[in-house]
């Protein structure tokens, strides 16, 4: 299973934003089926319980801290940490997948600047890993354009690219000299990937949320092209629900 917590964090993130609810706790979970990248290896679906608290500075939605250094009129400025992807080659069908070393879970450290306004909102971080497993960097930045069709239903089109260091790449997706007898060694240089959405949020009453997202993710040509993957793409899609009390 490769970033599939990452992504569902992500995604409830999104839902649990969504929700305009005056209360500082809630209470999400979700079921998301998840693809994965590497050859042979079958989609996960999850369910994932996740507790929320929106502070003055600090936020806490699941696995990612929030804590706000600075904020005026819609400009925020914070430190963040937040899990990233893992991947457990025994998951694979392959046997030459099987083989490989075990892709550790990373967990990131940084700092986020985002903005609202009228016309959406968009943010960008960078952050590094602080468990030494992929030992990298990564640079995220994403838009959102929240519309408001009716008093309970609100649809939210995002869009999004993600930078990853060489050291995160290789860690990943690439292949150590020496791992492995079937595939040849195999290095990355640093690579983007891209990801477009659509997050829904139907509100039925003050406390309850229902909430669906549908995310599609273009890799890099780098990742594409190495002998342990075998998609240029991936796409997740999930049902969530929020409760705040």
């Amino acid at each position: 299973m490769t970033n599939s917590l990452r992504v569902l964090v992500t995604a409830l993130i999104f839902t649990a934003s969504a929700a305009n609810a005056e209360s500082r706790w809630s209470v999400a979970g979700g079921v998301i089926s998840v693809e994965s990248p590497y050859a042979d290896t079958d989609n996960k679906t999850l369910g994932l319980p996740m507790i929320n608290y929106t502070g003055e500075r600090l936020t806490l939605k699941g696995y990612m801290l929030d804590y706000k250094l600075l904020g005026d009129e819609g400009l925020n400025w914070s430190v963040i940490l937040e899990p990233g992807q893992f991947f457990d080659s025994t998951d694979s069908d392959n046997v030459a997948i099987k083989a490989l070393n075990e892709r550790k879970m990373s967990l990131y450290a940084g700092t986020k600047v985002s903005y609202a306004a009228s016309f959406g909102r968009v943010s960008a971080s960078v952050s590094h890993d602080i468990l030494g497993n992929g030992d990298g960097a990564k640079f995220k930045t994403d838009y959102s354009y929240p519309v408001k069709l009716t008093k309970e239903l609100m649809l939210a089109p995002f869009v999004g690219v993600e930078i990853n260091s060489s050291q995160l790449s290789n860690y990943y997706y690439g292949v150590a000299e020496g791992e492995s007898s079937t595939f040849d060694a195999y290095e990355l240089s640093s690579t983007v990937n891209y990801n477009i959405g659509l997050l829904a949020s139907y509100k039925i009453n003050k406390n309850l949320n229902v909430n669906a997202l549908v995310k599609y993710h273009q890799l890099d040509a780098d990742i594409e092209d190495s002998p342990i993957i075998d998609t240029d793409n991936l796409t997740t899609a999930m049902m969530s629900i929020t409760y705040h009390f």
